[in-house]
Parts: structure tokens; sequence; C-alpha cells
């Protein structure tokens, strides 16, 4: 029963980190290029996300030595396992790097799309480094999300002009990266708090981010910096800031913890859903017929992935 109720925490996580990815492309494209350029953009939530992470460090630290003393035991880090922090800093580097990069070359909908392919990929990359059994059923899941994910390119370029090859590219990227985050983080979010974690890994991804954003912060790149802006797109930033970077992020080791990554990126199928409704109602996208083809192929890929069960099952 114990061990329901953590895997119960696990997918709760994971509803609440997807259902705001689901929320991020909208508010993100509301900033971005317009008044912020990518680099600075992705910049500025690494450094939002570390100094987050270590104030919330520092409170931890705070309250555990008022309750326990001098028992209390800061978390600590040993050598051989702050490297696994390293690469993930630079995995979450890339992967906010290629997302905020996307939204110079597509609209909100098309990240999502895309974004929902990623069970898919973690599947793939969890097989390889972790060594998760791949079956016949997950490997027509894979053929069938691929299916869906060529229709998104093939029936929309030239016909979407939001849909460019760069733009797609771009997402696919992204997804790369994150996959690969989820994989490369999953042992370590077992031994560490959430906090503690994403600490270092985002104050490695901010050495890397910060140096690229410097050429690109200017009046003409970044408006928002030195005018004013319209409220929506300071609304739309605080919303990235603190629920796409710090709350979200904080979650996805909780979940982590519990259930497997490509349990974790199942519920990416969500993000599309909520991204697409946000966005043709507020007018960043238009409906086309072939994305809700290509996400019901996408999400039964997922549900064959899914379901499938391993070995130890």
């Amino acid at each position: 029963m114990e061990n329901n109720s953590k895997k119960w925490i696990g997918h709760l996580a994971a509803l609440a980190v997807y259902i705001i990815f689901g929320i991020n492309p909208n508010c993100s494209k509301a900033v971005v290029p317009t008044y912020m350029a990518p680099a600075v953009f992705t910049a500025v939530r690494m450094l939002f996300g570390t100094a987050g992470f270590w104030l919330l460090a520092l409170w931890q630290d705070a309250r555990g030595r008022a309750r326990l003393g001098t028992d209390y035991v800061r978390e600590r880090v040993p050598s051989h396992d702050m490297w696994i922090f390293v690469w993930g800093g630079v995995v979450l580097a890339g992967t906010l790097i290629a997302f905020s990069e996307a939204f110079r070359f597509t609209s909100p909908c098309y990240v999502s799309l895309v974004s929902a392919t990623s069970p898919l990929l973690v599947m793939l990359l969890a097989a390889l480094f972790l060594k998760e059994p791949i079956s016949v059923r997950k490997s027509l899941g894979v053929l069938v999300g691929i299916g869906g994910a060529l229709m998104i390119v093939l029936f929309s370029i030239g016909v979407d002009a939001n849909a460019t090859p760069l733009g797609l590219l771009l997402c696919f990227v992204n997804i790369l990266f994150y996959g690969s985050y989820l994989v490369l983080t999953r042992g370590i979010s077992k031994r560490y708090s959430p906090i503690t974690m994403m600490k270092w890994i985002f104050l490695y991804g901010s050495i890397i981010c910060v140096p690229m954003a410097v050429p690109f912060f200017s009046a003409e790149s970044c408006p928002i910096f030195f005018e004013s802006a319209p409220a929506i797109v300071y609304v739309s930033l605080f919303t990235v800031l603190i629920f796409a970077t710090v709350v979200s992020y904080f979650l996805l080791p909780v979940s982590l913890r519990f259930i497997r990554p490509t349990t974790v990126s199942m519920y990416s199928n969500l993000q599309p859903v909520v991204t697409a409704c946000v966005a043709i109602a507020f007018g960043q996208d238009i409906f086309t017929w072939n994305k809700p083809v290509a996400l019901v192929l996408i999400l039964i890929g997922v549900y064959l992935v899914t379901t499938s069960r391993a070995k130890e099952n």
C-alpha cells in the first residue's frame, strides 16, 4: 500500500509538471522573440532557477538546524555524483536553448505537438542506458508515434506558415535534450532531494547560458529591459519563471523518484492539448486538420509504449 501511495505521488507530480509545460509555450511565445531574445530568455530562466533553488536550499538548511540543532547534517554531493549534476546542467541548458530558439520559427502548438513524442524517445534512451526492455508492443508504438511526427512535418511545411523546417528541427532537438535529461537524472533523483539536485543543475546550466546571452542583451533584441511592455508580457514572463522554471523542475525529480522516466514522459500527451487550446483561443495559432490527426497517432504510440509490461512486472 505504501509503495502504491508513493507511485501516486509520482503520478500527481508528473501530471502537474505537464499541465504547466502545456501553458509554458503560450507564455514563452508572448515574450520571445518580440520582447526578449531567445538566448537572453534562456539565461534569465537559468539565473532565476539558480537563485530560487539556492534560496530554497538555505531555507531547508535553516529549517533543519532549527529542528535538529547540532544533529542536522547538510546534504552533500560527492565528486563522482557532482559530474552527473554538471552533465545535467549541460543537457538542461540544451533543452531550454532549443525550446526558446524554436519560437523564432514556429508556434506554441508545434512545439507541444513535437513534445508529445518524448515518451517514444525516452523509451529508446531508457532501453539503451537504463536497460529497460523493449517489447514488440513498444516497437509498434514507436512506429505509430513516428508516423504522427512525420505527419506534422510532411503535411505542414508549405501549408502552415508556422511549420518551418528549422522550427520543427529545433523542436525535435529540444525533445532529444529533454529525453536525455530524464534518463540522466533518473538515478540521482532517488539519492538527493529535489532542491539539492536542482540548485546544482541550474547553477551549471547558468554557467553555460549566461555568456551565450551577453551579445544579445541590447535595446533592439530585448526591449522589455529598456522600455515598458504590455502587462500580458510581464504576466507571461513571471508565469514562466515561477511555474515553468522553479515549480515544474522541483516536481520533476519528485516524479522521477517514484515512477519510470518513460511513464513520466507519458504525461506529455497532455501538453499539446493544453497548448493548442490556449494558443488558438489567444490567436497565437490556427487550427489545421493534420494537428489532431497527428496527435491521435502520437497518443496511440504513447499508449502502446507505456502499457507494455516490463519483465519484472
